[in-house]
């Protein structure tokens, strides 16, 4: 009984429920195995249902299985599901169904890029035009490039139309799979400028304002702006893009966009303006500014500037500028982009200064703006960038310099009633806002660069302080204006002014040197011993002006000339102070930011400290300063009686030094001719040493046929056809032995003419002569005997018998001439063991050359050395000994 009932408690056990991995690893044997399509289509589903819980197990387990089936070229059906599957195990997010764990999708990411063939599959994928099967493959693409992105970009150019087939899902009429496609290109185009350049070459400027255009210009959504963005990533630092855009005409494009943004304003302009379509103008206001960036090369700005004004773009710029209910932020932005506009086109600067603003009484856009700049209740980014306009109006613009400072000057009444630009700058000058100070002195400067003529009509410009008080120079006004302190941005504004206005220009500096007090405050302020940062800066710009002042001054005042400056800084301050204060300006963080871009980039009013052009003027005239107040060096004192000697002990060595590198030099010479001509006479022996080879090969073949001949019976007469053939061989071996004897004379004369070699390598020479000589001999004596046979030919068919006996004495004498030959070949050995002796003698000799050109190294940097050391005593050598020296040094350069 216990026996049943512990077998029926075994059956009532609960099976126990599969664990996840185990579930998952069944699924995946079921996509492996199943040869029916639905059951691996089921099995697909199941697994993708398990994906985001259990994303650890399917991507582990299942993996290698979904890329086999993804390769497999499955049906759509099933393709959905991989790709559904995949993008949940390669996402970086973490899913909810999944709880708190870390992010494993870069690691599967990872496995999943090692074969190029699974993203190829993927972008194959993209040609499906079920969105079930194309919006994941993109949604992959788009997770596996968050995770790996140069790895994905590197496989992406590698696949064949694979950026081809990116772009033409823009024009997808699905909004939202062109969506994603756009997020994906924004991603993929991230520093790489290939798939930049691939994707403007396959008119992808046009797809983009075709999706912008569809989309309702400014008044857009946020697709307008990823569309915008990914512009700007196609155009940003690519200058062949950046070509591209505008030979395409791509820049009329723009111009409806911003035609939008003032129709759409209506009569409630306040609330036109939504964030999104201040995102919108804002990334359009970009993608134009990257192209007449001043970043860029001169010959891609200029013809970008002329587009801008042809396709009226500048018109449509200018009239939103002067709009009103713009935001803040976005009209800061619009300033900036037009002054990048016009900076250094004359024509568009022009357009510009006519442009008139909606006001009463009528005023010019320029005036406007500026009375904004010097407005302290504007916003700090506003007149900011009301000062970049302002710059990028003047440069290069001499005739509206010009203009500028001739508003200044005394004219009539009804000119004195107009606000003209240079009042309103020297307007600012007397406000009581520090950052007023600094925007007005610097936008005046701007009216001086390059403009010696400028500089010269500021000193007429007067200012009236007060009623009962008689005008004063501005000149004089500016450095009261320095005298009274005030704050950091005042001092470095005036500072700024009257270091632009004094530089390369004597007259201002004589000007300023009247002015009482002047020197003697800058001088004061150089010397200081202050240690405060804003103090450090104060001190640097004075001790820059006051270099100035020795850099330019004409002598005009006696009182400051260049040399009594130079003598004052020396006392009051020191050179190496003053040189030190001169330098801090270099040291500054804001110097820096300021020098790299024309534009003030702040974030706040204080970081408003340097301006551009003046940072460049600094640059090049800090060495000049530098060099001008440092006093000259003194001349050298008498030499001494022991530096007299050992100065010609000096000179005894370089001359025994340069008769020794003389002879090393000849001797070089001569060894290199040895080498070249024993290494050509090897070659040459070598040569005839396989011609003696040939020869013998040849004589062992014509005895074989002798001995034939030899062979046959000698009672029976032979046939007169056997007789003509042995006088034919006779005949051939006479000529080969003249040949040999030939060949064995020019070697001998060889040999002989290469006994004058050194000793060295004469011993092989006369040798090998000897043995020459031996064979010569020996083939002479064969030679008489078959001369004799020769002319020994029978008469008729009955002279057989004599010829027989005559053919025996040849073939005794052919017996004799081999063994002869085989002495001769022994011999040749010999000789060629003895040139092998020989090529390492050569190898010797180019050791020898080497150690010579090391010697000669060591030679020609001690003569430098002693040359230096010559000059550095300060003895004054002959211009004949110089030149042998110059010479010397020259020549041992071009050995070594």
């Amino acid at each position: 009984m216990d026996y049943f009932f512990g077998f029926k408690s075994v059956i009532s056990q609960p099976e126990a429920e599969p664990s996840p991995a185990d579930t998952v690893l069944r699924l995946v044997e079921r996509v492996t195995s199943s040869t029916l399509l639905e059951d691996k289509r089921d099995a697909c589903r199941a697994i993708k249902a398990l994906s985001k819980k259990y994303r650890l197990e399917v991507g582990a387990h299942g993996l290698d299985a979904l890329i086999e089936v993804l390769n497999g070229q499955p049906d759509l059906e099933t393709s959905s599901f991989v790709l559904e599957t995949l993008c949940n195990v390669t996402s970086s997010e973490v899913f909810e169904e999944e709880g708190v764990g870390a992010p494993v999708g870069e690691q599967f990411t990872e496995i999943f890029l090692k074969k190029a063939e699974n993203v190829i599959s993927v972008i194959t994928l993209l040609d499906e035009y079920d969105f079930h099967v194309r919006l994941p493959a993109i949604r992959l693409l788009m997770n596996l490039l968050n995770n790996k992105s140069k790895e994905m970009q590197e496989i992406v150019l590698a696949c064949p139309m694979g950026v081809a087939k990116l772009i033409d899902i823009l024009s997808d009429s699905r909004d939202f799979v062109r969506n994603e496609a756009l997020l994906l290109l924004i991603q993929l185009t991230k520093s790489n400028a290939n798939i930049q350049n691939i994707i403007a070459y396959e008119r992808g400027f046009d797809q983009l304002f075709q999706v912008v255009r569809s989309e309702g210009y400014s008044d857009g959504g946020i697709v307008v702006d990823d569309s915008l963005q990914l512009m700007l990533n196609l155009l940003k630092r690519n200058a062949s893009n950046q070509t591209v855009f505008r030979e395409e005409s791509c820049m009329k494009h723009i111009t409806p966009f911003f035609q939008s943004c003032q129709q759409s304003e209506g009569g409630d302009p306040t609330g036109s303006w939504s964030i999104q379509k201040i995102s919108n103008v804002h990334s359009m206001l970009q993608v134009v500014r990257t192209l007449v960036s001043p970043a860029n090369a001169t010959q891609v700005v200029s013809p970008a500037q002329k587009n801008v004004a042809g396709c009226g773009l500048l018109s449509e710029l200018c009239a939103l500028l002067m709009s009103p209910g713009v935001p803040a932020d976005i009209l800061s932005e619009i300033i900036c982009t037009v002054g990048e506009s016009i900076r250094g086109c004359r024509s568009n600067q022009e357009f510009f200064g006519q442009v008139m603003a909606s006001s009463s009484p009528p005023r010019t856009a320029l005036v406007v703006l500026l009375m904004s700049m010097v407005n302290e209740k504007q916003p700090v980014l506003l007149r900011a960038s009301v000062l970049y306009c302002f710059e990028c109006f003047l440069y290069k613009n001499d005739f509206s310099q010009g203009q500028i400072i001739q508003a200044l000057l005394p004219t009539s009444a009804e000119a004195m009633q107009q606000i003209s630009a240079g009042q309103l700058l020297c307007g600012g000058l007397f406000s009581t806002d520090c950052l007023s100070h600094w925007l007005s002195s610097v936008a005046l400067s701007h009216a001086l660069v390059n403009n010696t003529n400028n500089r010269e009509l500021l000193l007429r410009v007067h200012l009236a302080i007060a009623k009962d008080v008689a005008p004063v120079s501005l000149l004089q006004q500016a450095f009261s204006i320095l005298q009274l302190g005030g704050k950091l941005q005042t001092r470095l504004g005036i500072l700024t002014l009257l270091s632009t206005w004094l530089a390369d220009s004597p007259n201002s500096v004589a000007q300023f040197l009247k002015l009482p007090n002047a020197v003697a405050f800058l001088t004061a302020l150089v010397a200081s011993n202050e240690h405060d940062d804003q103090e450090v800066l104060v001190q640097s710009l004075c001790a820059f002006l006051l270099g100035l002042c020795v850099v330019y001054n004409n002598d005009a005042n006696s009182n400051f000339s260049k040399e009594s400056l130079c003598q004052l800084i020396t006392k009051r301050i020191g050179v190496e102070t003053f040189v030190d204060k001169l330098a801090e300006i270099a040291k500054h963080e804001v110097y820096s930011k300021a020098l790299k871009h024309p534009q003030i980039r702040i974030n706040t009013a204080a970081d408003i400290q340097f301006d551009h052009e003046f940072c460049r003027l600094y640059k090049g005239l800090e060495g000049v300063i530098a060099k001008a107040v440092a006093p000259p060096t003194s001349p050298k004192g008498a030499e001494s009686p022991s530096e007299s000697m050992a100065l010609a002990k000096y000179k005894d060595v370089i001359r025994e030094q340069d008769g020794q590198i003389q002879h090393l030099r000849q001797r070089l010479a001569a060894l290199e001719g040895d080498h070249i001509a024993a290494q050509s006479k090897i070659e040459e022996l070598n040569v005839n040493v396989q011609h003696l080879q040939d020869q013998n090969t040849l004589l062992k073949a014509q005895r074989n046929n002798n001995v034939i001949i030899d062979g046959g019976e000698p009672s029976t007469p032979p046939p007169e056809s056997s007789t003509d053939k042995l006088v034919k061989e006779l005949e051939a071996l006479r000529l080969d032995n003249e040949r040999l004897r030939g060949q064995l004379e020019e070697q001998q004369q060889a040999a002989n003419h290469y006994v004058g070699i050194p000793p060295s390598n004469g011993i092989a020479v006369e040798f090998a002569s000897t043995q020459s000589a031996s064979i010569m001999d020996s083939f002479t004596t064969h030679e008489d005997v078959q001369v004799c046979s020769f002319f020994r030919q029978p008469e008729s068919t009955s002279a057989a018998n004599p010829l027989e006996l005559e053919l025996k004495a040849v073939k005794s004498r052919l017996e004799a001439m081999e063994a002869e030959l085989g002495d001769s070949q022994k011999r040749l050995a010999d000789c060629l063991s003895v040139n092998a002796g020989l090529q390492d003698e050569i190898e010797r000799v180019k050791k020898d050359q080497e150690d010579l050109l090391v010697l000669l190294a060591d030679q020609d940097g001690q003569v430098l050395k002693y040359k230096d050391r010559l000059k550095n005593l300060g003895q004054t050598v002959s211009e004949d000994e110089d030149d042998e020296l110059d010479d010397l040094a020259g020549d041992d350069e071009l050995s070594v």
